[in-house]
């Protein structure tokens, strides 16, 4: 039988982007997490949603919420749809493209990186493939936080520590990326998911489990 692990309803997402209480699950949302939308962020976030990824100014954090709520909601919702979670930032030199892995809350994300380290970037974008193999500089970073499984099994989506590859690209680059990515994370059969999360044992000496510092 399939683990189950904290997710959020569709639905409470879209009430909290509203600045909304959650009705269907408690804990989905946060006093400390800035959700409510901008009318400007509104606009992203439904383009977010027709395009499968966000696309944001710089981080697109907002100074008075002390946060980016676009890029939380946007995380959240990827998060209650069990998908990656893509977003691309836009700078004045180059775009930064940011995969989460996190939102798949798996015990072991490791075959789904390497399907989009090998299946997308080595095999379409060699050059930021092989950034990706000498990444002591700040053109990229490839996943550095343990999955910590208690809180992936038990925890909203902001407690739960981002898996994250991130590659610095041009515009147009970013943005077919973005899509190529998508579509290889299609390919994340949930019967796979579901077997690297029955497999595994489940105690609390997870190889992948460390203790937050």
């Amino acid at each position: 039988m399939r683990t189950k692990v904290f997710r959020p309803f569709l639905d409470d997402v879209e009430r909290l982007s509203y600045g909304q209480g959650a009705k269907k699950k408690r804990g989905t949302g946060s006093r400390f997490v800035c959700h409510r939308l901008n009318r400007d962020e509104r606009k992203l976030y439904d383009l977010a949603k027709q395009a499968g990824y966000l696309t944001v100014r710089g981080t697109g954090y907002r100074k008075e919420r002390k946060g980016s709520p676009v890029c939380n909601t946007f995380r959240q919702r990827c998060d209650a749809l069990e998908e990656i979670c893509v977003i691309v930032e836009k700078r004045a030199d180059t775009d930064t493209l940011i995969i989460d892995f996190s939102t798949l809350r798996v015990r072991d994300d490791t075959q789904f990186v390497s399907l989009i380290l090998e299946n997308v970037l080595k095999a379409k974008y060699p050059d930021l493939y092989s950034a990706t193999k000498n990444c002591d500089d700040d053109s990229c970073s490839i996943i550095q936080k343990p999955i910590i499984w208690d809180a992936v099994k038990t925890k909203p989506i902001w407690c739960v520590n981002e898996r994250l590859i991130t590659l610095n690209c041009a515009r147009d680059v970013a943005k077919s990326l973005a899509i190529d990515v998508l579509k290889e994370s299609m390919k994340f059969d949930a019967n796979v998911v579901e077997s690297i999360i029955e497999t595994m044992p489940d105690h609390n000496d997870d190889v992948n489990s460390k203790s937050e510092d």
